[in-house]
């Protein structure tokens, strides 16, 4: 492996996992899949396209890993982020107190289980889209590439699923207050 590549591996592999724990919902698989990405961008990085960003083209690399993940194996328990070692990223970052006292922090892990259980309940594909875009903050025609879908069906999979997240976070059960 070349010293540009291994250095482009190096300055994604903390998103990349990141990414891949909001998808799986657990350290163990989030960790398998960032693995089987990663020897994909080297087997495939003749493929790549330098006049696109590479953190799209590694994103559509993890989506298809972990798809074919979910097709593969039954689902394993997840883990909610709040247990989660490292990855947490932005979603932490907005709910974290800089010196929360025990009961804030309580809150706030709780506030991490039900997001994360929201982000859980949709389908990969909305969960995707709402990972990247307003989570990792991932540009719409960058994710709609790495996604594989036009920009007009990236915003159909947002719409739907913020409109999921916020159904489910008012209530957790999933139906109607």
């Amino acid at each position: 492996m070349d010293a540009q590549l291994e250095r482009l591996i190096e300055l994604h592999a903390d998103r990349a996992l990141a990414i891949a724990l909001r998808m799986a919902g657990n350290r163990a698989d989030a960790e398998d899949i960032v693995q089987e990405a990663f020897l994909r961008v080297i087997k495939y990085v003749k493929n790549y396209d330098p006049s696109h960003p590479f953190e799209a083209w590694l994103g559509q690399i993890i989506r298809n890993v972990y798809l074919s993940s979910l097709q593969r194996e039954a689902p394993r328990r997840t883990v909610p982020l709040s247990q989660a070692e490292e990855g947490q990223g932005a979603l932490e970052e907005i709910l974290a107190d800089p010196a929360p006292g025990p009961q804030e922090a309580a809150m706030a892990e709780s506030e991490r289980d039900e997001i994360q259980a929201a982000l859980s309940s949709l389908s990969p594909s909305l969960r995707m889209a709402v990972i990247l875009v307003d989570l990792e903050g991932m540009e719409r025609e960058d994710c709609a590439r790495a996604l594989g879908c036009s920009l007009s069906a990236l915003d159909v999979r947002l719409h739907r699923g913020r409109a999921g997240l916020r159904k489910r976070l008012k209530d957790p059960r999933g139906g109607t207050s």
